[in-house]
């Protein structure tokens, strides 16, 4: 999520210079700024050269079709690169952080300019504002806004949200045993410079409330959602209002490492277009694991996905599961950057960050994910898998795992068998210095016969990745 701000880029570098004799006491990457301020510069860079085949199309027979990452579309080898510049300060009972960001994949259109020869801007390569957060404590009651990633479950399933949209937060304690939050995200709002009665009809706005407990080594957390996705927003074609109830839990007891979710949506989609239907949202997922701290050098770990799926996509519900944003990629468990499954498969239905197949299925059924366009028409998903994670020589880590996969329904657009296939990953990371680090990741599907019934092939689709990371 980008929004270039030329205006903030002068106000950091006239904050700088107010600091004036200030910086010749600089140490430890931290200014004493005026009026009590501590502020702190930072940044990173990630130079990740990329190869990838059969990624959407399945087919080694024909050129590659594309698939999108946070930097582009690209297809075969590309170079992706992702620089970031940041500060944040602190002062007495409040805080801030901005990240400014550029993101893309290396090219001469994007080496030193926005566009090139009257082109549009390239995917991601403005540099302007990724990330801000500006928090105030009160007391009994913090307030925080900006834009910075916030979640419902990350910390487990990441099946219903988890995203760095624009949001207004407060939160508080009741001692070390239990902390709240009540969140509210705007995730599209398309009032400005529009004059009508129908301002809302393409507003999308989210709410977030969550406990978390402390219990026995445990953090118990209960949640739900609301999500008020009006009519056109981010295409959806329909006034879709979707409440999520959920639980979910995670720790370490002893040797032992459990993680679990349990959600339920229910709702509507009305409006829809002229003479389509209106449909009643009905759906549960769930996800569980278990990992196991035997040594540093090897912790095993197993688990999985149930998400419904529809199994009637030509009637009026619509009982296939679909999250705000499903951020599966980046949770403790089953997550990994650089993953096949992670990537934007929309040869299965899959978005950027996702797992499930949510964009298979009837069009007018949508009622979440990412740009609004996850159906409730899916046919869901059943995910098992197990992995291991280890650290040896010098800090040198890896994470390998694998996966079979399924289609929790066969919802009749094709799909005459369940099977998705085999996923394998594998990742090693080597820190050289606290500034500089280097990865290597490789991942990979061999498709089921259900891919082969949506894409007609089945030939193994495969991604492979460096990834060298400067930070300071």
């Amino acid at each position: 999520m980008k929004k270039s701000y030329l205006a903030l880029l002068v106000s950091v570098i006239f904050i700088l210079a107010t600091v004036g004799s200030s910086f010749a006491a600089m140490g430890e990457g931290t200014v004493s700024a005026k009026k009590g301020v501590d502020l702190t510069l930072f940044g990173s860079n990630r130079f990740i050269p990329t190869y990838c085949s059969n990624m959407n199309d399945f087919d080694s027979d024909i050129t590659d079709n594309t698939t999108l990452d946070e930097g582009g579309w690209g297809a075969g080898f590309f170079i992706r690169n992702e620089l970031r510049l940041g500060f944040a300060g602190k002062g007495e009972n409040f805080g801030f952080r901005v990240i400014l960001e550029n993101d893309i994949h290396y090219s001469k259109s994007n080496g030193d300019r926005n566009s090139y020869a009257g082109t549009a801007s390239p995917f991601g390569g403005e540099f302007g504002v990724e990330r801000s957060k500006f928090w105030y404590d009160f007391g009994a009651v913090k307030f925080t806004t900006g834009w910075d990633v916030t979640w419902a479950d990350l910390k487990t399933g990441g099946l219903v949200y988890g995203d760095d949209h624009p949001f207004v937060m407060i939160s508080g304690k009741a001692g070390d045993a239990m902390d709240w939050q009540i969140n509210m995200l705007v995730i599209e709002d398309s009032d400005e410079g529009v004059v009508t009665p129908d301002y809302r009809d393409s507003d999308w706005y989210a709410y977030i409330a969550k406990m978390n407990f402390k219990v026995a080594g445990l953090t118990l957390s209960p949640f739900a959602c609301y999500s008020d996705m009006r009519k056109d927003a981010q295409g959806s074609g329909g006034n879709a209002q979707a409440y999520y109830f959920g639980f979910e839990g995670y720790g370490k007891i002893g040797i032992l490492m459990p993680s679990f979710e349990l959600v339920g949506v229910t709702g509507t989609i009305n409006d829809t277009a002229p003479g389509g239907d209106d449909y009643d949202i009905s759906s549960f997922a769930m996800f569980a694991s278990l990992k196991i701290d035997l040594m540093p050098e090897f912790q095993p770990y197993i688990g999985g996905y149930w998400v419904e799926g529809d199994d009637d996509w030509t009637d009026n519900d619509a009982d296939g599961f679909v999250g705000i944003t499903n951020i599966t990629r980046y949770t403790p468990t089953f997550g990994m950057e650089g993953a096949y499954m992670y990537e934007h498969i929309y040869g299965l239905g899959a978005p950027l960050y996702g797992l499930t197949p949510e964009r298979i299925g009837g069009a007018g059924a949508k009622y979440g994910g990412i740009s609004g366009a996850g159906t409730g028409d899916n046919p869901g998903l059943i995910y098992l898998g197990l992995g291991a994670t280890g650290k040896f020589c010098n800090n040198v880590s890896y994470k390998v795992q694998t996966a079979y996969m399924w289609f929790e329904e066969e919802d009749g657009m094709g799909i005459d068998n369940d099977e998705i296939g085999w996923s394998m990953d594998a990742q090693v990371k080597y820190p050289i210095s606290s500034n500089f680090s280097v990865s290597y990741t490789i991942s990979g599907l061999i498709p089921g016969d259900g891919v082969e019934d949506l894409s007609g092939e089945d030939d193994i689709a495969w991604i492979t990745r460096a990834e060298l990371v400067w930070k300071w």
